[in-house]
């Protein structure tokens, strides 16, 4: 299972099945400091419920490619945020906000204004604010904001909640750790592909072509 690291949350990602229409679904969890984040009671028991297993979300969508790596992968190479839905039930958005998001309205708040800065000889100067700032700005761009939106219910259900809510988390991660959660989603990946070497072939970017309708 690859996990990527943000903060005391630790969020899972497993290559679990090709299904019948020969989209890869995946599982989905949540740790908080090792522990699962979700209460397992409020789960809907995995008899009345094909989305949860085990206490894990079943994520898939009707896309003809990998589109979770493929979310991760952009987001490495552009380092600009991405944004990507399972319009199948759980409808689990995923959400990631870099520096190159806020960079504009960040420098844009900082025209105009000045900081006291002191020297050496004791006197205080004004720089600009933005030239302050831009010390700072290496440690932004390593920084990204990851948000998870899970609705509570659905007619399908997969809590045992009765009422229709909207549960969204936000945490940090790193460029560092999500390099290394996409190496381990990737032997995750190849793996998968190998165990459906009869039905698809994997052809690079996170895309594959179906070769054999069960």
């Amino acid at each position: 299972m690859a996990t990527l690291k943000a903060q005391s949350f630790e969020l899972e990602f497993l290559y679990h099945n090709l299904n019948e229409c020969d989209e890869i679904e995946y599982t989905f969890d949540i740790k908080w400091e090792g522990k699962p984040f979700f209460n397992p009671e409020i789960y809907k028991n995995n008899n009345d419920s094909y989305y949860i297993k085990d206490g894990t979300f079943i994520i898939s969508d009707c896309f003809d490619d990998d589109w979770l790596m493929i979310f991760f992968i952009e987001l490495l190479k552009t380092r600009k945020g991405q944004t990507t839905e399972a319009i199948e039930p759980p409808e689990i958005v995923f959400k990631a906000t870099t520096w190159e998001d806020k960079k504009d309205v960040k420098e844009k708040s900082w025209e105009g204004k000045t900081c006291a800065v002191g020297q050496a000889d004791g006197t205080i100067i004004h720089e600009p604010y933005a030239e302050t700032m831009k010390m700072f700005i290496p440690l932004w761009e390593n920084d990204i904001e990851f948000s998870i939106e899970i609705p509570s219910c659905k007619p399908e259900g997969y809590f045992e909640s009765k009422q229709y809510t909207c549960f969204t988390l936000t945490v940090k991660t790193t460029s560092d750790d999500l390099l290394k959660f996409v190496g381990e989603f990737q032997k995750e990946m190849y793996t998968f592909y190998h165990k459906f070497a009869n039905r698809v072939k994997y052809l690079g970017s996170g895309k594959y072509e179906v070769i054999n309708k069960e």
